[in-house]
């Protein structure tokens, strides 16, 4: 049986819900590390691909730090209990990328999507962090955290990447303000679900900073189990919704364009229609699989922005049903005139990259599956 820091009364191990909260931090943390190896196996990587792991590892290297303070291996094993500091320091970074891959797609193109100055702090910290791996240097990490558990000067030590994190959290806050208007979360479940995902680091991360004020380490369990929520969460949209992400992007191109000034003043709106139903109706550019808004405009020499304006003004809907539409149109050509095909083989034909995303298309434009469909025609 492991020991259990002296600040926790004995009573609470016979709880049922601190043993509850122990076995959640646990799954997380290993929920964490699978997240992680499933971003990575992915066959088309992208930079929100590597930053998602990224966080994903992250959490779950968070949850164990704690879940090793609190069963007492502090002193035996300081290294890992100081590890929290440095993947602190990296989330609000990584949160950053996210955002800003969120908001403009040209940020993917990117190893990580992250400027060389948001990539600084988190370097140096790793940096000093991996001083500790030179010899004789254990007298010392072991001493910041026996000081750790008493208040100290030494607390600057832990509160400095929350304070940093804190900053990033209220930058991605007020740069996504224009998403978390009424209007915009009663229309878009993407927008409430990124407000979650904010509101929930907030949570997290403030209930771990209870523990610098009162060093109760169930402060820590509770954060812990609390990051695994979030992980599960992650995990059940990812599931649910495979391109949440992809719809948040054009959910925010649509409206901050609602609500700044036309990208397309001054420009022959008509030409521009034409040239696009030109590219989509005898061009069909749509059969591509890899089509995508950036490379739709740069096909129509406009910027990602104003081709998402362009669509969402002119076409009424935004990019990824425009495109849908066309692809389906086509796919009920096929079924009915292919009738050796199988349902699969169209669904690539027409640029769809899996049967369940064509499935979920085709019965949202349709009203029926594609196999009822084949058999009616």
């Amino acid at each position: 049986m492991p020991s259990f820091p002296v600040t926790f009364p004995k009573e609470i191990h016979h709880f049922p819900f601190f043993w509850g909260l122990v076995s959640f931090a646990v799954f997380g943390t290993y929920l964490g590390a699978l997240l992680c190896i499933g971003q990575n196996i992915l066959e088309r990587k992208t930079a929100l691909n590597r930053l998602l792991s990224l966080l994903f590892v992250s959490l779950g290297l968070l949850q164990g730090t704690c879940l090793f303070y609190v069963f007492g291996y502090s002193n035996e094993f300081p290294r890992v209990v100081l590890l929290h500091i440095p993947v602190l320091a990296s989330i609000g970074p990584i949160l950053y990328g996210i955002h800003k891959i969120i908001q403009n797609s040209e940020f993917e193109k990117s190893a990580l999507g992250l400027g060389r100055k948001h990539s600084v702090f988190p370097i140096i910290i790793w940096a000093f962090y991996f001083l500790s791996f030179v010899p004789d240097s254990d007298t010392i990490y072991q001493s910041i955290i026996v000081f750790s558990k008493e208040r100290s000067i030494l607390d600057l030590i832990f509160f400095f990447p929350l304070s940093v994190l804190a900053a990033y959290i209220i930058g991605l806050l007020r740069g996504s303000r224009i998403l978390f208007k009424l209007k915009v979360l009663r229309e878009e479940w993407t927008a409430r679900v990124l407000l979650y995902i904010i509101l929930a680091t907030i949570a997290n991360h403030s209930v771990g900073a209870l523990f610098l004020i009162g060093k109760d380490p169930i402060f820590l369990l509770i954060s812990a189990s609390m990051m695994g929520l979030s992980l599960c969460v992650s995990y059940l949209i990812g599931r649910r919704y495979p391109a949440y992400f992809q719809n948040l992007q054009e959910v925010a191109r649509v409206t901050f364009q609602k609500y700044s000034r036309s990208l397309l003043q001054g420009m022959d709106i008509q030409t521009l229609r034409e040239n696009l139903l030109q590219a989509m109706q005898i061009e069909k550019l749509y059969k591509d699989e890899d089509l995508s808004l950036a490379s739709l405009a740069d096909e129509l020499g406009l910027s990602s922005h104003q081709l998402s304006e362009l669509i969402n003004q002119e076409m009424g809907k935004n990019f990824s049903a425009f495109v849908n539409e066309y692809r389906i149109k086509e796919a009920c050509i096929l079924l009915s005139q292919k009738k050796d095909s199988s349902i699969l083989d169209i669904a690539y034909e027409v640029g769809f990259r899996s049967k369940t995303s064509f499935h979920r298309a085709f019965q949202k434009e349709v009203g029926v599956p594609p196999s009822e469909f084949r058999e009616k025609s």
